[in-house]
């Protein structure tokens, strides 16, 4: 089915480099206290948390169950987590894509294995900007952003950006949702 939807993915930074020198065991508990705040945060916000992919969450925001306000309550739950990563003291920071559009939503797969998620353009710009924002920070479709930007709780600043996302030939237009105190670098 086609509908207009939001999807996050978050990301996190310097993964390769933590699993180089930190004990897995320890790198795999640091993700699962990660993965455990996401679920909470994204449930109560009323995503479905489609999957989890190595160092990374995907969540829809408006499918399978209808949200009016999909594009606020993916805006509330992208700052609820990196909130809650900073807040956990994990050794890692994660990069948090949003972006809103209509994909194709239902179960895709096969014979006795099929998994609910969504498809196209939708969500591998939101993949993308994922794997372009900074630790500690977000970049947001323009559209997720309409509207939205004035509720901003005071700590984040924000700013347009133009982004060349592979797999596109036109930059993409976003915005670039950082803590102020730490000005969103990594």
């Amino acid at each position: 089915m086609e509908q207009e939807i939001t999807v996050m993915f978050a990301d996190v930074r310097n993964y390769t480099a933590l699993a180089e020198r930190m004990p897995l065991a320890e790198l795999r508990h640091s993700l699962n206290v990660m993965f455990s705040a996401a679920s909470d945060i994204l449930v109560r916000n009323d995503a479905l948390v489609d999957k989890f992919m190595g160092d990374a969450v995907m969540a829809l925001f408006n499918a399978p169950i209808p949200n009016p306000k999909h594009r606020e309550t993916a805006m509330r739950a992208a700052i609820g987590l990196l909130e809650a990563v900073k807040g956990l003291k994990l050794p890692f920071a994660i990069g948090i894509g949003l972006n809103t559009g209509v994909a194709i939503t239902g179960n895709v797969g096969g014979g006795d294995v099929t998994d609910y998620t969504a498809m196209g353009d939708t969500v591998n710009v939101a993949a993308r900007l994922s794997g372009l924002a900074s630790g500690g920070e977000i970049l947001a479709g323009v559209t997720t952003c309409e509207g939205l930007l004035d509720g901003l709780p005071r700590q984040y600043g924000h700013e347009v950006v133009r982004l060349q996302v592979k797999g596109k030939d036109e930059a993409v237009m976003a915005y670039r949702i950082y803590p102020l105190e730490t000005s969103g670098a990594s």
